[in-house]
């Protein structure tokens, strides 16, 4: 069973093709084997990754688990559970080349804690790439009824990385339609999660979206995109 109260969610953005494909091509051109998704949910974004490389899926649901051994049958003996703000196994100390969390880090409640235990998994010189969401100000009840515990800021995002061992190559802001659409939805209406006919319209303009942001880089976005490198100091 699955436990996860966003899954409703989940399972709506499943069918956001383009958008799914915006943000893994984001990732796609630094992935290097092996890999670790963390939180891998339904698996909406593993797909992409799992064509690059070795890769191993995880999450701490493990109903979600069982939904992404059957999803990705092939891939079985790679899909975890994974507690990143616990100990971690010894056998993947300096194991992966590449750790990638989509939406993950904000269910964390002790978030340094969570990125030190990625620092250790880490091969020398390992990428951590992150999606997260961004600016305090538009943390709304759906991010509370998701589990969200924060929305970041550039800052603090600079100085958690920095802290916790890593150098940041690139941060930036993504998607500014989506973080005004994010905020004015939670003005108009007070639902507990995202509706397909929401997703489904916004899927539809990602194209022109991609365009327009490949052109003129948001000043803001409803998420953040961290590429950051393992420092060995």
């Amino acid at each position: 069973m699955i436990k996860y109260h966003g899954l409703t969610t989940l399972e709506v953005l499943e069918e956001a093709e383009n958008y799914n494909k915006w943000i893994a091509d984001q990732f796609l051109p630094h992935l290097k084997g092996p890999i670790l998704e963390i939180g891998s949910g339904t698996g909406n974004i593993s797909g992409f990754f799992s064509k690059k490389s070795k890769i191993f899926l995880s999450d701490i649901d493990k109903g979600l688990i069982s939904h992404l051994k059957k999803k990705y049958p092939k891939n079985k003996k790679q899909i975890i559970y994974l507690n990143i703000e616990k100990n971690t196994p010894k056998k993947f100390t300096g194991y992966f080349k590449t750790i990638i969390g989509i939406n993950v880090l904000e269910h964390v409640k002790y978030d340094n804690k969570a990125l030190k235990n990625l620092h250790s998994m880490l091969s020398k010189n390992g990428r951590l790439l992150l999606l997260i969401p961004a600016k305090k100000l538009a943390y709304t009840d759906l991010d509370r009824r998701l589990g969200h515990f924060r929305r970041y800021e550039k800052e603090e995002l600079e100085i958690k990385l920095s802290k916790t061992g890593f150098k940041i190559e690139k941060l930036y802001s993504f998607n500014l339609v989506g973080l005004i659409s994010w905020v004015v939805r939670n003005s108009i209406e007070k639902g507990n999660h995202l509706r397909g006919y929401q997703v489904i319209i916004f899927d539809k303009i990602v194209p022109i979206l991609r365009i327009i942001e490949g052109i003129f880089p948001p000043p803001f976005g409803v998420s953040y995109i961290v590429r950051a490198k393992k420092s060995n100091k």
